[in-house]
């Protein structure tokens, strides 16, 4: 027999265990510290475009545009509120950069016409990264500068903000009053269209239902005689809870076909409108 060297198994246990203890600590390192050299995606913080918000003072309001011209390096903001602003105060607006909340800048009002208004934001970055529109609503002989921190805080009814990522990029040219007339009238005929096609098929919904509800009444009430007592009692009530359904559903068309009406008035209003601008 040729001499060799012994070998144990103790310790090829030890390497092996070694090489596993150095193999974790090695990806809990990577891991642990790969924010250092990975940058995680900034989470976006858009406000959604044609969606209505409701404000702290009990006012709704949808932002209808938002567009942004790097080359002009200025950015332009539609707002409809759901009313007329009061007369007793006055609606007064500034950004915010992310990365300089505290730091607000005024912006220039190009449109106002009883609820719609049109914004202007000067000297906007290219690389803006996120920013916000604060709406503050004070009194009329108040200055939003000369207000203290907590009664401006108060007076802060809604922030809405865009990211880079989902802003509108478009040229803006400059327009009259009446264009921006018109893009608002367009804006409110598209919401009554969708208003109007949301009521019809709701009140197709409700008659499927009340047929429905008809034929389980019908079918019920012919079950009747064959029941014992204690089961008609029972089947009675069903019954009646179902004609319950069903006035609670055609009390739900009448409102629908007041709607519907109005919606279609409004409409009508809005065309009038359209070509008195047109004149």
């Amino acid at each position: 027999m040729h001499p060799g060297k012994r070998k144990t198994l103790t310790r090829d246990w030890s390497r092996l265990y070694l090489g596993t203890g150095l193999f974790f600590l090695i990806g809990f390192l990577f891991f642990g510290f790969s924010s250092l050299f990975f940058a995680e995606e900034q989470q976006i913080n858009a406000t959604p475009i044609g969606e209505e918000k409701r404000l702290k003072n009990g006012q709704n309001v949808t932002l209808l545009d938002w567009s942004h011209d790097a080359k002009r390096k200025q950015m332009r903001v539609r707002l409809q509120f759901d009313q007329p602003q009061d007369y007793a105060t006055k609606l007064v607006t500034r950004i915010a950069y992310k990365e300089r909340p505290t730091d607000e800048q005024r912006v220039r009002v190009v449109y106002h016409q009883d609820q719609h208004y049109v914004f202007e934001i000067e000297d906007v970055p290219r690389d803006f990264d996120q920013l916000a529109l604060r709406l503050y609503v004070i009194e009329p002989q108040q200055s939003l500068e000369k207000l203290s921190a907590t009664k401006r805080e108060d007076a802060l009814v809604e922030s809405l903000y865009m990211d880079q990522r989902r802003v509108s990029n478009k040229s803006l040219p400059t327009q009259q009053a009446d264009d921006y007339a018109q893009l608002f009238l367009t804006d409110e005929h598209t919401q009554s269209q969708k208003k109007i096609e949301t009521i019809k098929h709701e009140q197709m919904e409700q008659a499927s239902l009340i047929q429905q509800i008809e034929q389980d009444i019908e079918t019920k009430q012919a079950t009747l005689p064959d029941l014992t007592l204690d089961e008609a009692v029972e089947r009675e009530d069903e019954i009646f809870n179902l004609k319950q359904d069903k006035e609670e559903a055609l009390l739900r068309q009448t409102e629908l076909k007041k709607q519907l009406s109005q919606e279609e008035k409004r409409q009508d209003q809005l065309r009038i409108k359209a070509r008195e601008l047109k004149w």
